[in-house]
C-alpha cells in the first residue's frame, strides 16, 4: 500500500517524540521519562535458582525491566514463585512475561507480573494454511481475536498490569499475510487491530513494538505505527529491538543501526539490544546507545547550518526520501561508484579504494585509477575529482547553482550527531536538484574502543544507510587501526543490507524455550561456514519466531527439543530429529547436497 510522503513526521531535526506516559509497576514509560533499558533470561523458567540468578544479574547490570518466557500456564504460574524470591532479596524491578501462542497463560502471568507481553501473530490465530479471506471471513477473525483477548485486558485493568503488542516481521497471521504480505504495513496493522481492541475497552496501559531481524524493515514499520498513531491521536510508547540480531561484533552493530536509526528521530522509550550472548552482556550496549542520543534538542539546533534550519523547502525531506520504502540513492555511476553499483569501501588496501594521503588521491583497487580529492572547490581541477564537503557546502552549493565544472565525486563529513540532519537535508537537496554525482559518507571518531566506535557510528550512520542515501562509506578511528574500520564498514554495510561480502547469519538471543547451547552451536555454525560469502544461515533456538525470523536464510538450525535440533532448507523442513552435537555436519551435508558449499581458500 502506498503511504503520502507528506503524512509523516518530519525525521529530522532530533526531537524526542512525546508519546503517553504508563507504569509498569513503579517505573515510569514514554513521556518525559529516561528511555530504559531492558534485556531477557535466558534459562528454563521453572529452574528457580537459575532463573532468579539470571534476574539478578541483569538488575546488577543495568536492566530496568526484566522479561522471562512463560509458553505455558505451569511456567506462568511458577513467575510467582519468581518473583517472591526476588522480592525476598531486595529487588523489586518490574518483570515481564513473553507470552506465545497461549491466553491462558498470559492471563494467569498478568495477575502476577507488572507487563505482559504478547505477538498479535500468534496469540490468537494459528496457521490452517488458508490464504483467501472474504470480508466476511476477515472481520470474523478479528472478532474472534475480541473474545479471546477481552479476558486478559480485564485482568490486566484490574491488577495495573501493562500490555505490549509486539509484532513480530517473521510471524505474522496468515489473515494479515492474505492482505499485507510480510510488510512493514502487515505488521503495523497486525498491532492496530488489538490497539482497537483496547482502546474499545478502554485500557491504555499499553506498549508497542516492530521487531525483525532485517534492520530495515524494523525502522519502516515502526516510523509507519509512529505515522498510524500521531493520525490516531494517542501515541503510545515504544519498545525498539533487532530481533535475532546474532553476535559479536556483528549483533551489536546491526542493533546499533536499526535502534539508532530510530533514537536519532526522537523515536523510542524503551530498548532491547537482542544478543546470542549472556543477557548481561546487552545491557552496556543498550547503555551506551541511549546515552549517546541523549543530548540537548536546542544544542543540536543551533548548530545547523542556516541552509538547513531556516529553509523549510530545503529542510524538510520526507518529500523526498520516503520513510517506509528503501531506494537507492539517485546518481550517475564514476568509477564503478553509483547509479546502483554495490556500496563501496574506502579504507584500506583491502578496501574497493584506498586513500593515498601525501598525494591527497583515492586510488581503486580493481583498476588502480586515481582520483584527486580537494577540500575547496577553489581548487578544483579541470579533470575529474573528488570534493570532500561538509552538508553546508554542499546545500549551499545546490542553492546557488553548479557554475563550475561539478565534483565527480562528493565525500560528505558526518562526524557527530548535530551533523546528521544537515546531512540528510544535502542529500535531499541533490535529489531536488537532480545533482547526480554519486555520495560517499566520510565518519571520522577520536576512539581507541573498537566496540564503542563501531557501536555508536552504526547508531549515527544507520538512517542514512538503511534509507540508501550512500553510494559509499569511509570511516576512520584516528587511533584504531584502518584494517579494523574497514572491517567496520564492510559489516555495517551488511547489517543495513546494501552489500552482502561475506556469510549472514540471524540467531536468536535465546530464552527459556531455547534446550540447546544456541551460543556454542553458532560458533560452530560460524566456524565452519563463514567461508560461504553469500548464503544467509539461521540458528533459532526454538519453533515460536524461528522459521519466520529466518525467513530469508538458505539454510537454517531451529531448536525442536532437549538436545535436538531441526535443519531447514529455505522455508521447508529437510530433518528432523538431529542432535546437538550431529547439527553442524548435517548442516554442512545439506549445504552441499543444495550445490551451495565450497571449500574454504
Amino acid at each position: 500500500m502506498a503511504v503520502p510522503f507528506a503524512e509523516f513526521i518530519n525525521l529530522t531535526p532530533i526531537k524526542r517524540l512525546k508519546t503517553s506516559t504508563i507504569n509498569i509497576g513503579q517505573l515510569a514509560l514514554g513521556g518525559n521519562a529516561p528511555i530504559r533499558i531492558q534485556s531477557m533470561t535466558s534459562v528454563d523458567t521453572l529452574d528457580t535458582a537459575s532463573v532468579v540468578a539470571q534476574c539478578i544479574r541483569l538488575i546488577e547490570a543495568g536492566s530496568e525491566l526484566v522479561r522471562i518466557t512463560a509458553p505455558g500456564v505451569r511456567e506462568a504460574e511458577h513467575l510467582a514463585v519468581i518473583k517472591n524470591e526476588l522480592l525476598k532479596s531486595g529487588y523489586t524491578t518490574p518483570l515481564v512475561a513473553d507470552i506465545h501462542f497461549s491466553p491462558a497463560a498470559a492471563e494467569v502471568a498478568a495477575r502476577i507480573v507488572e507487563k505482559v507481553r504478547i505477538n498479535p501473530g500468534n496469540y490468537t490465530e494459528h496457521k490452517t494454511g488458508k490464504t483467501d479471506y472474504t470480508e466476511t471471513e476477515y472481520q470474523l477473525s478479528i472478532d474472534r481475536i475480541r473474545q479471546r483477548i477481552e479476558p486478559l485486558i480485564r485482568i490486566c485493568k484490574d491488577h495495573g498490569t501493562a500490555l505490549r503488542i509486539g509484532s513480530n516481521h517473521g510471524s505474522l497471521s496468515e489473515r494479515i499475510l492474505s492482505r499485507y504480505g510480510d510488510t512493514p504495513e502487515g505488521m503495523v496493522q497486525s498491532a492496530i487491530e488489538f490497539i482497537d481492541i483496547c482502546e474499545d475497552l478502554d485500557f491504555h496501559n499499553l506498549v508497542l513494538s516492530m521487531k525483525a531481524s532485517n534492520s530495515r524493515i524494523m525502522v519502516q514499520a515502526s516510523r509507519l505505527l509512529v505515522n498510524r498513531m500521531l493520525k490516531r491521536g494517542t501515541v503510545y510508547p515504544l519498545h525498539l529491538g533487532v530481533t535475532e540480531a546474532g553476535e559479536g561484533e556483528d549483533g551489536r552493530i546491526r542493533s546499533a543501526a536499526g535502534i539508532g536509526a530510530l533514537l536519532a528521530e526522537g523515536i523510542g522509550d524503551t530498548i532491547r539490544v537482542s544478543l546470542t550472548e549472556e543477557p548481561e552482556y546487552e545491557l552496556p550496549v543498550a547503555r551506551r546507545l541511549v546515552g549517546f542520543f541523549k543530548t540537548d534538542d536546542t544544542t543540536l539546533k543551533s548548530e545547523l547550518p542556516e541552509a538547513c534550519s531556516e529553509k523549510k523547502s530545503f529542510a524538510d525531506t520526507n518529500d523526498i526520501i520516503n520513510p517506509v520504502s528503501f531506494n537507492r540513492n539517485l546518481s550517475s555511476e564514476f568509477m564503478g561508484i553509483g547509479n546502483g553499483k554495490p556500496v563501496i569501501v574506502i579504507g584500506d588496501n583491502q578496501a574497493d579504494f584506498q586513500y593515498i594521503e601525501s598525494i591527497r588521491t583515492l586510488v581503486s583497487s580493481k583498476t588502480g585509477n586515481k582520483l584527486h580529492l580537494v577540500s575547496t572547490l577553489a581548487d578544483h581541477p579541470q579533470e575529474p575529482y573528488a570534493w570532500l564537503a561538509t552538508a553546508e557546502q554542499l546545500t549551499e552549493l545546490l542553492r546557488n547553482g553548479v557554475s563550475i565544472n561539478p565534483p565527480s565525486l562528493v565525500i560528505l563529513h558526518c562526524d557527530h550527531l548535530n551533523q546528521l540532519y544537515p546531512v540528510r537535508c544535502a542529500i535531499a537537496n541533490t535529489r531536488r536538484q537532480a545533482f547526480m554525482s554519486p555520495i560517499v559518507i566520510k565518519h571520522d571518531a577520536e576512539m581507541d574502543d573498537a566496540d564503542g566506535y563501531s557501536i555508536e557510528t552504526a547508531a549515527l550512520l544507520g538512517s542514512l544507510l538503511i534509507d540508501g542515501l550512500a553510494d559509499g562509506v569511509w570511516l576512520s578511528g584516528k587511533t584504531l587501526p584502518e584494517t579494523k574500520t574497514t572491517q567496520i564498514a564492510y559489516n555495517l554495510l551488511q547489517a543495513t543490507r546494501l552489500r552482502f561480502t561475506r556469510t549472514e547469519y540471524i540467531s536468536c538471543p535465546s530464552c527459556g524455550r531455547t534446550r540447546f547451547n544456541i551460543q556454542e552451536l553458532v560458533k560452530r555454525v560460524r566456524n565452519k561456514t563463514e567461508h560461504l560469502t553469500g548464503l544467509t544461515i539461521g540458528v533459532m533456538g526454538c519453533i515460536v519466531n524461528g522459521p519466520g525470523e529466518m525467513s530469508g536464510a538458505d539454510y537454517g538450525v531451529v531448536g525442536a527439543g532437549n538436545g535436538i535440533v531441526t535443519l531447514f532448507k529455505g522455508q521447508h523442513i529437510n530433518k528432523q530429529g538431529i542432535t546437538e552435537a550431529d547439527a553442524v555436519n548435517e548442516l554442512i551435508a545439506l549445504i552441499k547436497a543444495g550445490g551451495d558449499w565450497h571449500e574454504p581458500a
